[in-house]
């Protein structure tokens, strides 16, 4: 969205037009970008000067990665970088994406000094563009892969899976059929990461099978325990709840599946210039890096206040998710 001031007094002027009109297809320039790179849409603020340089991105406050990309990669030393950090701060710019957005619109240079802003271009233009059509070939591979996996039969939902009548899910809602102390012992099926080269990031599509014996409602949640035990506890590693990314009945439509989106938990340590290893998140590294075949215990399914209001269809609905809860 634009919200576009007027500047009084000279609207009707041809200098003013024509500073109206640069500005407006600046703007359009830069919600292009921002559609093209996948992010949420900027909105601008242009006070009476109609500078270009005013323009504001709106994104996120600037986060740990970006401090390290503007060291790593942009050569901003550290004694420096909490003063580049403050100018993301004051312009709204808290990621790459918003970096990339300004560099395109021209801005880098009315934002930062000549050596800051000629350093964040240099490492932006070592970043590998994304490619539509890489991605779109990506999709029609999965798609593919899952044709192949299901027959015309298992497409068809079971009526098993139904309710009757199909509203009536609380009555029928499975609720904690498995405790954290009998857990279901079940196994993954596949781990793929399903986010660009260049993505802020790394998120992989989890498939566990379950067979029968694991039923579960969409909106609902289950159960990981991790392997191992907690270093500072000495006890085993404690359940962690992840969104069901699946329909009940798996992506193969059979209904002996379930799958996850679960965004691989790092730290980084700006000190040291790496990841340090002993804060990683336990269970998402562990999904990340498994292999078919390997065995994962889940707990649940848990729930009953994220359901589809299938009783009142004609019910608005307000869908909000985190990152990895959209799929």
């Amino acid at each position: 969205r634009c919200s576009v001031g007027s500047s009084s007094g000279v609207a009707s002027s041809a200098s003013a037009r024509i500073r109206a009109d640069r500005d407006n297809m600046l703007s359009l320039l830069i919600l292009d970008a921002a559609a093209f790179l996948g992010t949420a849409a900027p909105r601008f603020t242009h006070p009476p000067s109609h500078r270009a340089a005013n323009v504001r991105l709106a994104a996120s406050a600037p986060s740990e990665e970006l401090r390290s990309w503007l060291m790593a990669e942009a050569g901003v030393a550290p004694q420096f970088v909490d003063r580049v950090i403050e100018t993301c701060d004051r312009e709204m710019i808290g990621n790459l994406n918003g970096l990339r957005i300004a560099r395109d619109a021209g801005l880098l240079p009315g934002f930062f000094p000549a050596v800051v802003a000629l350093g964040i271009e240099e490492g932006l233009g070592r970043i590998t563009a994304p490619s539509v059509a890489v991605a779109a070939a990506q999709v029609s591979a999965v798609v593919q892969e899952l044709a192949d996996e299901a027959d015309a039969a298992a497409l068809a939902p079971g009526a098993s899976l139904e309710c009757d009548p199909y509203h009536a899910i609380a009555a029928n809602l499975p609720l904690n059929t498995y405790k954290n102390k009998a857990p279901l012992a079940s196994a993954i099926i596949s781990a793929k990461r399903i986010v660009g080269p260049a993505a802020p990031g790394e998120v992989c599509h989890i498939r566990i099978g379950t067979g029968d014996k694991f039923r579960y409602w969409e909106g609902q949640s289950l159960g990981v325990i991790p392997p191992g035990v907690n270093a500072k506890t000495g006890k085993p590693n404690a359940v962690r709840l992840y969104s069901i990314a699946s329909t009940r009945y798996g992506d193969d439509a059979k209904g002996s599946s379930v799958s996850l989106c679960v965004r691989r938990a790092l730290y980084w340590d700006a000190d040291a210039g790496a990841h340090d290893p002993a804060k990683k998140g336990v269970c998402s590294n562990f999904l990340c890096d498994s292999s078919p075949g390997d065995e994962v215990h889940l707990t649940g399914p848990t729930g009953k206040v994220m359901l589809m209001p299938e009783h009142e269809p004609a019910t608005d609905l307000i869908m909000l998710a985190t990152g990895t809860g959209i799929a």
